[in-house]
């Protein structure tokens, strides 16, 4: 069996030297981009959400850490279940938006924010809670260092949510990136090799496979084109026409809410007992 970690980690330093390439963190750091996924959330177009947080049933007055909080999207409805939540969280656009969601939710639970990339914390300084998550923010450099230090402190369970197969925006990525850039297009890893990480240090985990039913209805063709302008770095005519041309061949307008991308892709529950 090969290494998953090496595979993991190898993937991710060949995606640090494509053109114009950017962290989840450096992303959504930038305020059109958070803002464009707290909409999207706050819209209700998120479908997995209820699938997520039917698999998180944890007692009210639980401790729970959520690495790569984003908006909420998970931290604030446990919240107002009762669980007593901190987040790891470093984009400051995400930490706004996230308040907003609390108010959007009816909570005024405190939500203490460590602002940090994961692979900056510290285990020791955080100290212990009954469950650790992770919701689609594992673009780590070392996988098998982030998902030890997540096992690290948790003291009950740990649930990670990763893709198992490209979502819809990964594939126009896939798609397009070669023909613009004239290099190589590396997507992210995928879950397969976190579970391959975590059997091969011993941590013999669950894996479920969901639906990834999210829609992501822009409500003109132009909005839609501006996203993936900036997704995919275009900046040229040439390119700009080519990223155009595809996505009128690809996404769908949907009577009284927008254009869409076809919908599509799995991904994977991972979770063990400690």
């Amino acid at each position: 069996m090969n290494d998953a970690n090496r595979e993991w980690n190898e993937h991710c330093a060949k995606q640090a030297k494509m053109k114009n390439f950017q962290t989840g963190a450096q992303r959504f750091s930038i305020q059109k981009n958070a803002d464009q996924m707290a909409k999207n959330l706050m819209s209700g177009n998120v479908a997995r959400v209820n699938d997520q947080l039917n698999c998180l049933q944890f007692p009210a007055g639980s401790t729970v850490l959520d690495v790569g909080a984003g908006p909420g999207t998970l931290a604030v409805p446990l919240a107002a279940r009762g669980c007593q939540v901190t987040v790891v969280e470093p984009a400051v656009p995400m930490q706004e938006a996230m308040a907003e969601y609390k108010k959007i939710k009816g909570t005024d639970a405190d939500i203490p924010i460590i602002a940090k990339i994961w692979e900056d914390v510290n285990p020791e300084e955080i100290g212990q809670f009954d469950y650790v998550i992770s919701s689609f923010a594992l673009s780590v450099p070392d996988l098998k260092d982030a998902l030890l230090k997540m096992n690290a402190v948790a003291q009950k369970e740990v649930h990670i949510f990763w893709f198992l197969i490209d979502p819809p925006w990964g594939r126009v990525s896939e798609a397009l990136w070669t023909k613009l850039h004239n290099e190589d297009y590396y997507g992210r890893p995928l879950a397969d090799l976190v579970w391959n990480t975590l059997y091969q240090s011993g941590i013999y985990a669950n894996l479920e496979v969901l639906p990834l039913s999210d829609s992501h209805y822009y409500e003109a063709f132009e909005e839609a084109l501006d996203e993936y302008i900036d997704r995919l770095a275009a900046s040229e005519d040439w390119q700009i026409q080519l990223v155009e041309e595809y996505l009128k061949e690809q996404m769908t307008e949907v009577s009284e809410k927008g254009f869409v991308l076809p919908e599509g892709g799995l991904y994977a529950h991972i979770w063990w007992k400690k």
